[in-house]
């Protein structure tokens, strides 16, 4: 299976980013696999020369954990966007840990601490074998508790979907190895290991196909499905809000600055939208071209009124450094009882209208 998603992710079409860290974390899950493997066939084995090679791919292997948590503690760091040891200092602190795994695995070999091959050429655990435990638990644990703080802030449900795996991620791996340390010789890493990264990788490919490339907003199917869920549940004292927010004279900007600039715009416009909406728990989606939809559950009208104008202000702010301003028009409608989603998209659609019309005429 780790071989089969090696392969599918090397002919994807990832961002180059996420291929790289989720192959490298894919390489070096199959090569501890390797590693037990051959420990398998070593063990016990009387041909010349095998209780030599027993000992190295023992150590080869403790080493290859303490490896393969630090990659799978990285690469949770990754999904999640998170900025916690980022910088150089802690950067070298996070791969002490792995180092001093490396470094005890090897000098087991004369030593004796994390293992020990007998005269049969037999595997037994060393006395330290638990500082190796316990430092594949802290990475594990680490890359576990990542997802589920990041979770806890984070009220978008596009994103909380996408730390949920990055849960199974830490979770699994840390669960199966928890049955390992108890029941020497079980080899159930390398199934939790494996299930956690198949949810990732389905998480990430669903991710592609629910995520506008350029803003990394929702896009227009998923605003639907959304939608859809919505008209099933009903929240004592508010209603659902359409909100179709448009950036005035795109057009403008595309023909003068060219169409980079017109996707910078654009991404500049869903920031907003995410800073503005994202931290209330709005759903936020590209609908096409240079129009957004928001879902908000409001009150009333004037906490409508009042989105909308902090929206307009908070984008008129982070443009005062560009060559040119830019505007919104925001049209919204209100959830009817028995209203279609069709019904609703069109009376926001004609709100919309008329606030371009409006402004037209001041011109």
């Amino acid at each position: 299976m780790i071989i089969m998603l090696m392969f599918m992710v090397n002919r994807g079409v990832m961002h180059e980013a996420d291929r790289n860290t989720f192959y490298r974390l894919c390489f070096n899950t199959q090569l501890l696999f390797l590693l037990d493997v051959l420990w398998v066939l070593l063990d016990g084995a009387t041909y010349t020369g095998a209780r030599t090679l027993n000992y190295f791919i023992n150590a080869a292997y403790f080493a290859q954990c303490g490896i393969l948590c630090y990659f799978w503690s990285q690469y949770s760091l990754h999904l999640s966007g998170s900025q916690r040891f980022s910088g150089k200092f802690f950067k070298v602190l996070f791969i002490v840990p792995m180092a001093v795994e490396v470094l005890l695995s090897v000098v087991s070999i004369k030593t004796g601490w994390y293992f020990t091959i007998d005269a049969d050429n037999h595997y037994h655990r060393g006395n330290l074998l638990f500082i190796q435990v316990i430092v594949m638990f802290l990475y594990l644990v680490y890359s576990l508790l990542v997802a589920v703080f990041t979770i806890k802030q984070q009220r978008d449900i596009l994103n909380r979907n996408k730390l949920y795996a990055i849960s199974a991620l830490g979770f699994l791996p840390f669960i199966s190895q928890c049955l390992q340390a108890q029941f020497p010789g079980v080899s159930v890493f390398c199934t939790g290991a494996t299930l956690g990264l198949v949810i990732v990788f389905l998480e990430i490919q669903r991710e592609m196909i629910s995520v506008d490339p350029l803003t990394r907003l929702n896009n227009r199917n998923q605003a639907s499905i959304y939608l859809s869920g919505r008209f099933k549940q009903e929240i004592p004292g508010k209603k659902l809000y359409q909100f179709l927010v448009d950036l005035d004279k795109f057009k403008s900007i595309n023909d003068t600055y060219g169409h980079m600039e017109g996707d910078n715009a654009l991404i500049i416009v869903s920031s907003v939208l995410k800073n503005v909406c994202g931290p209330r728990g709005h759903f936020i989606s590209r609908y096409g071209g240079d129009e957004f939809v928001v879902f908000a559950n409001l009150p009333d009208n004037a906490a409508a009124d009042n989105l909308c104008e902090l929206l307009e202000n908070k984008l008129r702010e982070r443009s005062q450094t560009l060559p040119y301003t830019l505007a919104l028009s925001v049209g919204y409608a209100a959830l009817r009882d028995g209203e279609t989603e069709e019904s609703l998209l069109s009376r926001a659609d004609a709100s919309l209208y008329k606030i371009k019309k409006r402004k037209h005429a001041e011109r």
